[in-house]
């Protein structure tokens, strides 16, 4: 994070940039009281879910894995779960 000092103030740095979005959308956030800081918080829960692994990312074998260990392995789900792996193999 960059901070700058005015006055003897900390202030994190900021910078204006200009983007295309489309008509619904800016007059959405028109209604906003903060239209800046809730296109701040939108943009930094897009990245941060960038990096973060979905469901879709995950193997079918790690998915029965998975919902193996949150049955526990002694249960019958969890028994189902291991049948169903071995025939996929």
């Amino acid at each position: 994070m960059l901070l700058a000092m005015y006055d003897g103030v900390v202030c994190r740095m900021r910078i204006n940039r200009t983007f295309s979005i489309p008509i619904e959308l800016a007059r959405e956030l028109k209604k906003k009281h903060n239209q800046s800081e809730t296109v701040v918080r939108a943009l930094r829960k897009y990245l941060e879910d960038e990096d973060t692994p979905t469901i879709t990312d995950a193997s079918e074998e790690e998915l029965i894995q998975e919902l193996r260990l949150r049955f526990g392995l002694g249960d019958a789900k969890s028994e189902l779960l291991s049948t169903i792996s071995a025939m996929m193999k």
